[in-house]
């Protein structure tokens, strides 16, 4: 809607003109009070009484313009909610509503466009906020989410997963579910599609996961082929059900802000991260679901998930699925080694400089992981900084690394020869050893998409017993059945500790192993204890 500028306004004028435009500022090189027509108040005053008005002012209105007041006086709406650009552009004739809709942070006033703007996420709350006024609302875009097919789920589901779906449809179908890994959040997913029936964004952090996603939606689901779509990894379909990776949805989602009505946020714990939380902010969709086994991150973004998916809706530990039969029951259990002399004199050394830099540069902080933040915020700027983490960096690969826990491998092996077992080390060089010297098959992050395919179905099949990873398995990943992990090495991430878990939990009759193998005598046991704890409210562990 148009903006003009007038010079002086008697009270009269100016009471007149707040019939029909809003006052967005004053232009001091030329000392003109500039408006803008708002389109909500000219179509309850009449295009004739506008003309009337503005002409008093020498102001004449575009036709275009005339067109649109014209169109809108037909209906004569309360609110009129436009799309513009990655935003939502708000007019009311109600100045209470704008104001309540401020101090709910639903909108905002921007300095550049001189509009008043909200994010396509929250389009449901301020037309349900408009209804609750007794305020009409008109879009000036159509909205039309409705799939051209019927899906029809072919699982039954559990009573849990039953009881999950129910919770997020009492809240307005949205809402975070989370469950432990191998617990069937996809079948919930592919349920409320079924349900809603509308046009569904599936948001991956993964290709793997993207993969996983389009073979269960077409064989589950009874999808038509052609109607799901890949995005991400180089491709760019976007279909009635659309599988897209996260970093494409940020770089690409603000393209289709009115396309689908249905978000489902799979390992969401990644959507509330503050690159990908724009993604879900620039479209409309008023259903989203959010599913992950891990949803409290350690920097404390999960109190996002209210804003751009809902609340936490339902949770089940792995312990009650467990006693359900659902989950196999897991024994845990840790083996620890020692340093060569050699070793240790070697770790000591490099720990020692890390250490003696932080005492040097910041004595005054103690806790070990904030200490590790503050010294990669040094390193931007400080070679003394870069080489301290390097020496750190050097020490933990000794750690975690030392040749006596393959020596460990080669025995755990040896003992369980009738286990299906899952290797994981932090370091692909362990890993790439583990398999040169055990004959054993590899995935790590460089391993080829057919590759990587073959050998997880000769071990779903039994005809390999044993495959050894890095972090390419920890997450997103349907791993077939195991049952025994070994953690050769890991973080202090409880996330990755619950990961790991999850792929060895799949019902089975007798109980699930996971073996850690520990080095004495340096920060591998801390790092062994803190994983099983979340720390909600520290940067992600990286030490």
């Amino acid at each position: 809607m148009f903006k003009f500028r007038v010079k002086w306004l008697s009270a009269l004028d100016y009471k007149m003109i707040s019939l029909i435009a809003d006052y967005i500022g004053f232009d001091y090189d030329s000392k003109l009070h500039i408006y803008r027509l708002n389109p909500v108040k000219a179509a309850h005053v009449g295009l004739e009484k506008v003309v009337k008005i503005l002409a008093k002012l020498n102001t004449y209105i575009p036709t275009e313009v005339i067109n649109r007041i014209k169109e809108l006086e037909k209906i004569k709406p309360d609110v009129l909610i436009e799309l513009s650009s990655s935003d939502l552009v708000i007019f009311s004739i109600d100045r209470n509503f704008i104001e309540y809709l401020k101090r709910r942070e639903l909108i905002m006033w921007d300095k550049v466009s001189k509009t008043i703007r909200a994010k396509p996420k929250d389009l449901y709350i301020i037309i349900k906020e408009a209804e609750r006024y007794g305020l009409k609302v008109k879009l000036d875009f159509e909205l039309n989410y409705e799939l051209s097919f019927i899906p029809k789920l072919r699982v039954e589901l559990r009573d849990y997963q039953k009881e999950a779906l129910k919770k997020w449809e009492e809240n307005s179908y949205r809402g975070v579910i989370v469950l432990p890994v191998a617990a069937g959040k996809t079948i919930i997913a592919l349920k409320a599609i079924e349900k809603l029936k509308v046009r569904t964004l599936i948001l991956v952090p993964t290709l793997d996961l993207m993969n996983q996603w389009k073979d269960n939606a077409i064989e589950k689901l009874g999808i038509p082929v052609n109607s799901v779509g890949l995005f991400g990894g180089g491709r760019k379909e976007i279909k009635e059900i659309t599988i897209m990776t996260y970093d494409s949805a940020y770089v690409n989602l603000d393209n289709y802000p009115t396309y689908f009505g249905l978000i489902i946020a799979d390992e969401c714990h990644h959507a509330v991260s503050q690159s990908y939380r724009r993604a879900l902010e620039v479209v409309t969709a008023p259903y989203r679901l959010g599913l992950t086994a891990t949803p409290f991150r350690s920097d404390g973004l999960h109190k996002y998930y209210e804003s751009i998916i809902g609340p936490i809706i339902y949770s089940l530990a792995p312990e009650e699925l467990q006693e359900m039969g659902y989950l196999a029951k897991h024994i845990e259990r840790r083996v620890y080694v020692k340093l060569s002399e050699e070793e240790y004199n070697e770790y000591n050394k490099l720990m020692e400089k890390y250490l003696e830099y932080c005492r040097k540069k910041i004595p005054h902080i103690k806790d070990p992981r904030l200490r590790f933040k503050e010294i990669l915020k040094l390193a931007a700027r400080d070679p003394e900084a870069r080489e301290a983490l390097r020496a750190k960096n050097r020490a933990r690969q000794i750690a975690l690394s030392t040749e006596k826990k393959l020596e460990i491998v080669e025995k755990l092996l040896k003992k369980y020869r009738d286990e299906k077992v899952l290797i994981f080390s932090r370091y692909t060089d362990i890993v790439r050893e583990i398999s040169k010297r055990f004959l054993i098959p590899r995935i790590l992050y460089d391993t080829p998409k057919d590759e990587r395919k073959l050998y997880l179905k000769l071990f779903r099949e039994g005809k390999i017993r044993v495959l050894a990873t890095a972090m390419a398995l920890d997450e997103g990943v349907d791993v077939p059945d195991a049952s025994m992990a070994i953690v050769i090495s890991g973080t202090g991430s409880h996330r990755e500790y619950v990961q790991r878990l999850g792929r060895i939990l799949r019902p089975k009759k007798k109980e699930a192993l996971l073996i850690e193998i520990i080095t004495k005598r340096t920060i591998e046991p801390s790092l062994a204890k803190r994983r099983r704890k979340p720390q909600l409210f520290l940067e992600e562990d990286v030490s």
